[in-house]
C-alpha cells in the first residue's frame, strides 16, 4: 500500500467546500483524489465505504443524525472514514464512535485540521496494511497442567483482535479437556473435528462456517465439548491443510496446544513464529519448565529465541524469583503475569476476556504488552490533539 496512491473520496453536498478539501489534499502526491457531491450522501456513503484501500472524508448534512446512524449500521465498512461536522454536537460525536470513524473534524475549522488528522489516519491505515499481509503462529502450551495456558491464549487473541483490528483465528488443539469456549461463553455449531473431516472440500471461504465469531476480527475453532477424541485420531495432514487455509483468510493465528508433545503439537510447534510456555511460580513448574525447554531445542531442534517463557500469577513476594528461574531453565526470554485472582475468576465467571472485562488493571496491561510482543505489532495510541473524537471522554 504504500507504494501505491491512496484513493480519497471527499462527499458532501457543497461543491465549494469539497474544492477546497481538495485544493487542501491537493499537495499530497500519495493519493488520488475523488469529489463526489449529492444532496442526498448516503448512497454514496454505501458505495465508497467498501475499499479497504481508501480514505473517504464525509461532510454531514442537514440530515447528520440519520446519514451517521446509517454509517453505524452499514455492513461491511473497510475504508477509513473521517467525518466533518458539528463537533459541539455530543450525540453526533456518540454516533461517530458507534459507527467506528478514525476522526470528527470541527466543520467551523477543517482548514487548519484536515492536512494534519488526513496525515495521521493515513499512516495508521498504512501501518495497519503492512501487518496485515504478515502472517504469524503463536503456539501456547502449559509447562505444567493448569497453568494458564488457555487463560493466557485466550487474552493474547482477544487484545490482538481488538488493539490491530487484525483477523485473528483462536485455535484449541486441546481435544480432550479445551476451555476456550468457556473462556468466551461460545459452543460451537460445527467443531475442530468436523472441519478436519472435510478438510479436502473446505476452501478459505467454507472454512468460515466451522469458526465461532466473537467479533468482526476474531474467530475461535474448538473441538467438542461433548465428544470425546484421543489425541492420535487428529489426523496430521488434515491439521497441516487447515493450517494452511487458517493464513489465507488469519494475520494472526493463536493454537491452545494440550501438554502433550506428539505429531499434532510438533507439527504446530515447527510452524509456529513463537512458542510460549506458561508455568508458575513453584520448584516443580519451573523444573517441568526446564524439560519442556530442552526437548523442544534438543530434540525438536527448535531455536531458543523462538520460545517465550511466562510465569502466570507471578507475586513478586514469593521466595522464587525471576532469576532463580532463568538459572533453573537456561533461558532469560520471560514474561510475567500478575496474580489477580479475584478479577480472572470475574472473567471466567462471566465468559469473557479479562483484557474485555477490566482493561485498564495491572494483569490486563501486561497481557497487552505480552500480545504486542508475541504479535510483532505496534499498537496505536490515538493522541487527543489529533483525534478530536476522543476529547469528550
Amino acid at each position: 500500500m504504500a507504494e501505491t496512491k491512496i484513493n480519497v473520496i471527499l462527499i458532501g453536498d457543497n461543491q465549494q467546500s469539497l474544492a477546497k478539501q481538495q485544493a487542501i489534499l491537493s499537495g499530497l502526491a500519495d493519493c488520488n483524489c475523488k469529489i463526489i457531491c449529492s444532496k442526498t450522501i448516503i448512497d454514496a456513503m454505501a458505495k465508497q465505504t467498501q475499499d479497504e484501500q481508501a480514505i473517504v472524508i464525509i461532510n454531514l448534512t442537514d440530515n447528520s443524525s440519520k446519514e451517521l446512524q446509517f454509517l453505524n449500521e452499514l455492513n461491511g465498512k473497510k475504508a477509513a472514514i473521517i467525518i466533518i461536522g458539528d463537533h459541539d454536537n455530543v450525540s453526533l460525536l456518540s454516533l461517530a464512535i458507534r459507527a467506528g470513524v478514525k476522526d470528527f473534524i470541527d466543520a467551523k475549522n477543517y482548514e487548519a485540521q484536515l492536512n494534519t488528522v488526513f496525515c495521521n489516519v493515513k499512516k495508521s491505515i498504512t501501518q495497519q496494511y503492512k501487518s496485515s499481509n504478515t502472517k504469524r503462529i503463536n503456539a501456547i502450551i502449559n509447562a505444567k497442567g493448569g497453568s494458564g495456558a488457555s487463560f493466557i491464549a485466550s487474552n493474547i487473541a482477544y487484545v490482538l483482535s481488538k488493539d490491530t483490528h487484525l483477523k485473528v483465528a483462536l485455535l484449541d488443539l486441546d481435544v480432550q479437556f479445551g476451555s476456550i469456549g468457556l473462556n468466551f461463553d461460545k459452543t460451537p455449531k460445527y467443531t475442530l473435528t468436523d472441519g478436519l473431516a472435510v478438510i479436502d472440500d473446505l476452501d478459505a471461504i467454507s472454512l468460515e462456517a466451522y469458526m465461532v465469531k466473537y467479533s468482526d476480527t476474531l474467530s475461535l475453532l474448538m473441538p467438542s465439548p461433548t465428544e470425546i477424541l484421543l489425541p492420535g485420531e487428529v489426523d496430521v495432514k488434515a491439521l497441516q491443510k487447515m493450517l494452511d487455509l487458517l493464513k489465507t483468510q488469519y494475520s494472526q493465528i493463536i493454537v491452545d496446544l494440550p501438554r502433550l508433545i506428539d505429531p499434532v503439537s510438533s507439527i504446530v510447534m515447527e510452524q509456529a513464529n513463537q512458542i510460549t510456555l506458561v508455568l508458575q511460580q513453584s520448584l516443580a513448574q519451573f523444573r517441568d519448565g526446564r524439560r519442556l525447554i530442552q526437548i523442544l531445542n534438543k530434540d525438536l531442534d527448535m531455536p531458543l529465541e523462538k520460545i517465550t517463557i511466562v510465569v502466570n500469577r507471578y507475586d513478586p513476594k514469593n521466595s522464587l524469583r525471576i532469576e532463580d528461574l532463568k538459572n533453573i531453565v537456561h533461558h532469560d526470554q520471560v514474561y510475567t503475569i500478575t496474580n489477580d485472582y479475584e478479577r480472572v475468576a470475574s472473567a471466567s465467571n462471566l465468559g469473557v476476556p479479562l483484557c474485555e472485562s477490566s482493561p485498564h488493571s495491572k494483569i490486563a496491561h501486561e497481557l497487552k504488552e505480552l500480545a504486542k510482543n508475541l504479535g510483532q505489532l505496534e499498537f496505536e495510541t490515538p493522541k487527543k490533539k489529533s483525534f478530536n473524537i476522543f476529547s469528550w471522554f
